[in-house]
């Protein structure tokens, strides 16, 4: 009779991730013998800031924050990292790692988090007559910034005799990382891969770095958020064809019908991208658009892009910077200045998904604007404003409990997301040698028909990988 294979004590929840039915609120937990660790721990984000802010502040059920002892993050958008304080409110005092050069962003992400969360509990508190505290403050931030700690990429680290870990770049944004954990128990190593979110090796985004695809690794918690866009692809004539498309709507809308571009964006990465590609057509030209950056985060991430980027892209960033149509819109009144104007301009404002940030003042104002363009440059959940207006079949949209009819010009340019396409995950979850894939951070319908497709061609290729689809009763034994 064969001897049962004696359990390590190493197990990984994702019972508080809301990630694990969606694309928001990454957080996977692991509990070992002798540690407590998450992967991210992000904001679960929607188009109800009311329902997301009640789901947010909810007490964790696996584990408790003064209990952990490592934290790692992959990257530095808020779905990632957004409920990162709230661990240090709570009694947290583990150690934050994250890759070399995060940490400027990190703290301005979190800052700018903290004054919008003390924004909506004044909010909620007066809209629904109850006494609501923010999910976290300032000094909550601070407190956390304590335990963070920068490495560098590519190198093996050992945290104690138990864990070891490799940062390996993913292309998603500056500084983004793949997490892989090695887990020492009783002389037996076991490891885990977490992707984060993967950027594309297909085509060139710059201020981004490279993507290392990882040969091997016991358990993959893999990223799935384009599982079910067989037809979206990502390669270089499709990028060719959406710069074409930019520049054929600015030409039109701006130059000759004489209106606004509204651009909703994130303000780290995308923003500093798009107004690179921007630049870049129009910078030899006699004519140039005007073009705006009208959020104070994105701001001030462009000014930190020249001390953080690598200096063969440094330079060519400065340019940019010194780009005499480049224009920051620092305070709200200039603005509202600009809003109302008649002047012909680009505009980039945050967020992307349109759920906080300038980006839903200038919808107010333009999306019933017959000579005006909103154009996406990226992804969007289904469930947010910009999803919801990226559907062909949206004729009016309710923002801040008010309808508003569709009358601008809507388009969406696909290859500017940040997440490699269908073909890329499938190419890269095929070639690594694994036992399992925990399919997570996509929807439903995703997940399945990613899971379905890729145990398909897991066979063609002779391997027997185990894959799984995420859910919030999911916990495994490594």
């Amino acid at each position: 009779m064969a001897k049962k294979k004696k359990k390590l004590g190493i197990e990984v929840s994702f019972v508080d991730s809301e990630s694990a039915e969606g694309v928001t609120g990454s957080c996977i937990y692991i509990k070992t013998p002798k540690n407590e660790i998450l992967l991210d721990v992000g904001l679960h984000q929607t188009n109800s800031n009311y329902k997301d802010f009640l789901v947010n502040r909810r007490t964790t059920k696996e584990f408790k924050p003064k209990n952990l002892t490592y934290i790692f993050i992959s990257h530095n958008h808020i779905d990632h990292i957004g409920r990162l304080p709230l661990m240090y409110k709570r009694g947290c005092n583990a150690q934050v790692i994250v890759s070399e050069n995060s940490m400027p962003i990190l703290q301005l992400m979190e800052l700018d988090c903290a004054k919008i969360n003390e924004r909506d509990a004044e909010q909620f508190s007066t809209q629904y007559k109850k006494s609501y505290d923010p999910l976290y403050g300032t000094e909550d931030v601070y407190r956390m910034l304590d335990h963070v700690k920068e490495f560098p990429v590519n190198q093996k680290f050992f945290l104690d005799d138990e864990i070891a870990f490799e940062l390996i770049p993913n292309a998603h944004l500056l500084s983004s990382v793949q997490i892989k954990l090695y887990i020492t128990v009783n002389n037996v190593t076991k490891t885990l891969l977490y992707t984060g979110d993967i950027g594309s090796d297909k085509i060139h985004n710059p201020f981004v770095g490279k993507f290392d695809k990882v040969k091997s690794s016991n358990v993959v918690i893999a990223e799935c958020t384009y599982g079910d866009r067989m037809k979206q692809k990502k390669t270089t004539k499709e990028r060719k064809n959406d710069l074409s498309k930019l520049r054929t709507i600015i030409d039109k809308q701006v130059k000759e019908m004489n209106g606004k571009v509204i651009i909703p964006t994130f303000a780290q990465s995308r923003s500093q991208t798009i107004a690179y590609f921007i630049w870049q057509m129009y910078k030899d030209e006699s004519w140039q658009p005007k073009l705006y950056i009208d959020s104070p985060l994105a701001i001030e991430i462009f000014r930190w892009y020249n001390k953080l980027l690598p200096d063969e892209e440094r330079e060519e960033f400065n340019q940019l910077m010194d780009w005499e149509n480049l224009n920051f819109l620092e305070t709200p009144e200039e603005s509202k200045a600009v809003m109302k104007s008649s002047e012909p301009c680009v505009v980039l404002a945050t967020s992307g998904f349109c759920m906080v940030g300038r980006s839903r003042t200038w919808l107010k104002r333009y999306v019933g604007d017959i000579n005006s363009t909103v154009l996406f440059v990226g992804y969007a959940s289904e469930d947010s404003l910009a999803g919801i207006l990226k559907n062909p079949k949206t004729k009016n949209v309710n923002i801040d409990g008010k309808n508003y009819p569709c009358r601008c010009s809507i388009y969406n340019l696909k290859s500017f997301s940040g997440h490699t396409d269908y073909d890329g995950l499938m190419n890269y979850y095929t070639s690594i040698n694994t036992e399992k894939i925990i399919l997570h951070h996509g929807s439903k319908e995703a997940k399945e028909t990613f899971a379905k497709n890729l145990k398909e061609e897991l066979e063609k290729h002779n391997k027997t990988t185990k894959v799984v689809c995420s859910n919030k009763s999911l916990k495994f034994s490594l």
